[in-house]
């Protein structure tokens, strides 16, 4: 393994200069935190990645379009509990509330430096109130009391954990911190993914180049997941970096850049691959890799339709080494596959050769590769040069009943 030019530390978002996080509960869910918000000393240059779902929630809708007027944001506020999304121009006007009294609270002149996100129950609305009243308290609680770790709490839905990280890295004798929280567990298919990220730094960047270094992780990160196919209508990754490390501009070319741009890309893969080890019901964490592919779309579709086979999920949750699942998922994928070239292997255990059952493996030993919480799987097209990966779950009977009860 390379070795990597920054490190992985403890804190969470605490760590980075010049923000202040916290997470509550206003009362939109019980006893559970359901508000949170991040604010910077300053506001911040401001990057977004948002949902290609064509019925876009109405935070979606605000942040990215503060996001174009302004590129900058002081204050993120986000809830659980409710989406806002299928709410009409009430749920714009909501949105474009909380904003507002977002930035009252904090003392920022110009709402559209307020970004907000939701996420819970489509077609609900806002409580108002409850998160007028949460945000009155936390702009009491801070900068004096600060807690990434209840941020990442209150942005939870069927979480069943809080998903953070943090890394420092130094250039030009000055240290710089990167960290990020995501929540996400279910209605997840990224393209973008139900999903939430927020990264926040204390490096000085352009906004062009923020931008361009957020799209480029999240491709190799958070569009890489899929939990059960679906994207949903409130996916939202922003990235606020406030210069308070201050630190020199890391422009485009320096070993700077290409530090934080290594630094991004881990943290953004990392929280990606909680999301899938935590996707509704999950008992297994599942890592697809097409090798030997064409060119990267058909590595893409050769993945993806892999991992968001019913078939081939339930067997890698019953333990099945039904590999002719994968083998029919393959040959459906619309990618013009060659059936007598493909090689499978699962945790390093040859299932499959040259589109047949490997010689000489017992069932016995291919059960056993099935059993770790751990799978990786292994797919040689042996048709070009190629790789890509995907990470999934598998499908087992809770996915049903949380999805069955969810609302």
């Amino acid at each position: 393994m390379a070795e990597r030019n920054f490190q992985i530390v403890e804190g969470g978002l605490d760590i980075v200069q010049g923000f202040s996080s916290l997470g509550i509960c206003c009362g939109i869910k019980r006893e559970k935190n359901d508000l949170a918000v991040i604010w910077s000393e300053v506001p911040a240059v401001s990057a977004g990645v948002f949902t290609q779902n064509l019925v876009k929630a109405a935070p979606v809708i605000l942040t990215s379009s503060h996001l174009r007027e302004k590129g900058q944001t002081q204050l993120l506020v986000v809830n659980s509990g409710v989406a806002n999304a299928c709410t009409g121009e009430k749920g714009i006007e909501d949105a474009q509330e909380v904003a507002r009294f977002g930035a009252s609270c904090f003392g920022i002149a110009d709402p559209r430096l307020v970004a907000v996100a939701s996420t819970g129950v489509i077609g609900e609305f806002l409580p108002l109130e409850k998160i007028k009243n949460g945000l009155l308290r936390l702009r009491e609680l801070l900068p004096h009391k600060k807690s990434g770790a209840e941020t990442a709490r209150a942005i939870m839905t069927t979480d069943t954990f809080p998903k953070e990280r943090a890394v420092e890295f130094s250039w030009g004798g000055t240290t710089m911190h990167l960290a990020g929280i995501a929540k996400g567990s279910g209605m997840i298919r990224p393209r973008l993914a139900t999903m939430l990220s927020f990264l926040i730094t204390d490096a000085a960047l352009a906004r062009e180049d923020l931008q361009m270094l957020l799209c480029e992780a999240v491709e190799g990160s958070f569009n890489r997941v899929t939990v059960d196919g679906d994207t949903s209508t409130n996916d939202m990754v922003l990235l606020l970096a406030n210069g308070r490390s201050w630190a020199p501009l890391l422009k485009r070319g320096s070993e700077g850049f290409e530090i934080f741009r290594e630094a991004l890309g881990f943290v953004c893969q990392e929280l990606a691959r909680d999301l899938a080890r935590d996707g509704e019901g999950a008992t297994k964490f599942v890592e697809i890799v097409i090798e030997g592919a064409r060119n990267k779309e058909e590595a893409r579709q050769c993945a993806f339709t892999v991992a968001e086979s019913p078939l081939v999920k339930t067997a890698f949750f019953g333990e099945d080494p039904n590999w002719g699942r994968i083998m029919a998922a393959l040959g459906r994928s619309g990618v013009n596959i060659e059936p007598e070239k493909v090689d499978i292997a699962i945790n390093g255990v040859r299932f499959v050769e040259k589109g047949m059952k490997a010689a000489g493996l017992e069932r016995h030993i291919l059960q056993e590769a099935m059993k770790p919480k751990e799978l990786r799987v292994v797919i040689d097209l042996h048709l070009g040069e190629v790789r890509f990966q995907v990470w999934t779950c598998d499908l087992s009977f809770d996915y049903v009943k949380i999805n069955s009860h969810y609302s």
